[in-house]
């Protein structure tokens, strides 16, 4: 028994699929395919193994792949398998054996392959390694194939209720946002609005008690001045719901929510647009508002910056907004873990992602993209 062939008995027990397939195109080497002992040796082995000549005939195969594919070596020897496949499938082998050939290299790749005895569809793993005669022209094909139709299934199961799972909460955010606008509408049309009527009574009231009352005058003061304040929260509580700069569009809307971070919270806040050339729906626009305010939130709130940054590049094909700031947490909380997995799943309901750097004495950036929203101004 030759060295290369002890070799390859050595390496049938490791489960280093492509060093069995590279010890065996070592033992085969100038052998035919009906060599005895080579027929032996393979079919021992526990992988499902096949091997074609140059014109993509089966010339060899062991009781492993006879069982993975449903079908005899006897029905299979000296044909390309035409017969047992449908067409598409046919063609596809024949394709990946003339570039295996044609690249000289271990080839590995997905396929689906017809069982007819399952009646139905398997996914393989296939391994193909090429072997050439002593003019370097196309000899042997070597290939080995593992069934992976299990852990196909499981990722289109997983695959699956992800999508469902993005579905609801795509729609819970939707009818989350759709009911802030409804409050917020509601809340400007009657509450607002029925403030506004009692200030200007009241405000009349404090005219013409100027004079001749001025104990009525001055409750009436007194009167318009929480009438103002309350006037102001309702305000906030309808921006806080649903800001009237959403109109105007996204960048209008961050661009307002730096002012309010300056105003309320004396931050040093600047936004930087390197362009605006996407035209986003009222569900997207109010979506990633909400992405942003919560990533200006962790910014300002757990990394305690006093300086933050939005830098806005909305382009048709990839929209990058990278929210930065010049404080970094001492410790992550885990309010902090929870807020930066919330920006995530809702950032990939559009199918976007997040990247966070926080770097001593360099700050705390988060960047996020969301590519695929192609509507152009």
């Amino acid at each position: 028994m030759s060295a290369n062939m002890k070799s390859l008995i050595e390496s049938l027990g490791k489960s280093n699929i492509e060093e069995v397939v590279t010890r065996l195109q070592a033992a085969i080497g100038g052998m035919e395919p009906d060599n005895g002992e080579l027929h032996n040796i393979i079919a021992i082995m526990p992988l499902a193994l096949f091997i074609k000549d140059a014109q993509s005939r089966v010339v060899l195969m062991n009781p492993a792949c006879e069982a993975l594919w449903g079908i005899s070596f006897a029905s299979l020897q000296g044909n390309d398998g035409a017969a047992f496949f449908p067409a598409d499938q046919t063609a596809y082998f024949l394709e990946h054996d003339r570039a295996a050939f044609a690249s000289g290299k271990h080839l590995i790749y997905e396929e689906e392959l017809w069982h007819p005895g399952l009646g139905e569809n398997r996914w393989l793993q296939t391994h193909k390694l090429p072997t050439y005669d002593k003019q370097g022209q196309p000899h042997l094909l070597i290939a080995m194939c593992v069934d992976i139709t299990d852990r196909k299934r499981a990722e289109h199961l997983l695959q699956s209720s992800v999508q469902e799972l993005r579905a609801l909460s795509e729609h819970q955010h939707t009818a989350k946002e759709t009911e802030r606008r409804r409050i917020a509408q509601d809340i400007h049309d009657d509450l607002a609005q029925n403030l506004l009527a009692l200030k200007l009574d009241v405000a009349t009231l404090h005219d013409r008690t100027r004079e001749h009352q001025p104990l009525l005058h001055q409750r009436a003061a007194q009167a318009l001045h929480t009438l103002d304040a309350s006037i102001t929260a309702v305000r906030e509580l309808i921006n806080e719901l649903h800001p009237s700069t959403l109109e105007l569009g996204l960048s209008a809307a961050i661009e307002w929510q730096m002012q309010r971070l300056e105003r309320r919270h004396g931050l040093r806040c600047r936004l930087e647009l390197i362009e605006d050339s996407v035209t986003l729906d009222q569900r997207q626009i109010s979506g990633i508002y909400h992405v942003v305010l919560a990533a200006l939130g962790y910014v300002c709130g757990h990394a305690g910056a006093r300086t933050v940054q939005a830098t806005l590049n909305l382009r048709p094909d990839l929209l990058s907004i990278v929210i930065s700031g010049d404080g970094h947490p001492d410790q992550q909380t885990a309010q902090g873990v929870l807020d930066l997995g919330g920006i995530r799943e809702r950032l990939a309901d559009f199918g976007g992602e997040l990247a966070v750097a926080q770097l001593a004495g360099a700050g705390t950036v988060l960047r996020m993209n969301l590519p695929g929203l192609l509507s152009a101004k």
